[in-house]
């Protein structure tokens, strides 16, 4: 019962005490999800301890960024309203449970409604937790541009979440080109979009290790987009999968999805189909190109793309 009553954080406050709790005890009751045994059976039995971070980034004007350990008490009520509640769901499954019981580290951003950001705000942190997560919450009718090159350290098995809401009419673009140093990692990037918005993808992963990436968005209403540009490059020796998924409703509302893919054997790569999962029908469509091994991965990605220039040449 020890896991029970101690939190990770200093000063964590008691809702999310309580929520870890909760994660916890009902964990056993939701769905098993895709190879959730690799990471439960890596983390049995480890005692739970914040992750250590650097690079992680403070402001406090035009918008907020903290470190999560720190919103977590600063906007208490924002996150625990919204904290694996609305892009990430904890009940979903055992291993999105566990995740959120032992989350050591991560990145919170806040960009309040009406804000138009001209830079994007950059994220390049090094961190050694294994439970990783980032909450990003956008205003209606705000623009910004988050780009994440984070390098997570840690030896053994990481689930990396990130959590997106977009309100009404807002547009969002968010990169991401994130390094894996150990046995195996779950990058998460999961979205809520209100009516109207926009939300622009670009995702690069490269690391030697064995790496699922899963992308989703709830898409809530009409004329509400999500596009993304996912470029995934297997090393030899490891392996990685990609299962995207959209939900949502609304005339006008529609998802595309845009993948490059290179390998040294299609069984290195796993793509998923991309598809909608409950809910109503949706207007998506996906383009995927395989790349030969021996390829010029950099060179065959879009010249416009933020991507382009990140890979290491075969």
């Amino acid at each position: 019962m020890a896991e029970l009553n101690s939190a990770i954080w200093q000063q964590e406050p008691g809702w999310l005490q309580k929520k870890r709790q909760l994660a916890t005890m009902l964990r056993a009751r939701f769905p098993k999800q895709d190879d959730q045994d690799d990471w439960l059976g890596s983390w049995q039995g480890e005692q739970r301890r914040a992750g250590q971070s650097t690079g992680l980034v403070s402001h406090d004007g035009d918008y907020v960024a903290q470190p999560l350990s720190q919103a977590v008490n600063e906007y208490s009520e924002m996150l625990q309203e919204n904290l694996m509640e609305k892009a990430i769901f904890w009940q979903d499954g055992q291993l999105n449970a566990a995740h959120l019981s032992r989350i050591d580290g991560g990145q919170f951003i806040y960009v309040p409604d009406g804000t138009a950001l001209t830079a994007p705000i950059e994220l390049a942190p090094t961190m050694t937790g294994e439970n990783p997560h980032n909450v990003f919450i956008v205003g209606a009718g705000s623009q910004v541009t988050i780009q994440e090159t984070a390098q997570l350290t840690n030896p053994g098995s990481v689930y990396a979440g990130t959590e997106i809401l977009v309100g009404t009419g807002a547009t969002v673009t968010y990169r991401q080109f994130n390094h894996f140093a150990g046995q195996r990692a779950l990058q998460a990037v999961h979205v809520y979009q209100a009516q109207g918005s926009q939300f622009h993808l670009a995702y690069g992963q490269s690391s030697a290790t064995d790496v699922a990436t899963s992308l989703y968005s709830f898409l809530d209403g009409q004329q509400t987009k999500w596009t993304a540009d996912v470029a995934l490059q297997v090393p030899a020796g490891a392996h990685q999968e990609c299962r995207p998924v959209l939900d949502g409703y609304g005339q006008g509302t529609t998802g595309r999805l845009y993948v490059w893919g290179q390998s040294a054997t299609p069984a290195d790569l796993k793509l998923d189909h991309f598809k909608v999962g409950s809910g109503e029908p949706l207007d998506i469509a996906e383009e995927v190109k395989r790349l030969a091994p021996d390829s010029a991965f950099n060179d065959l990605l879009p010249a416009a793309s933020w991507l382009k220039n990140k890979f290491e040449r075969a």
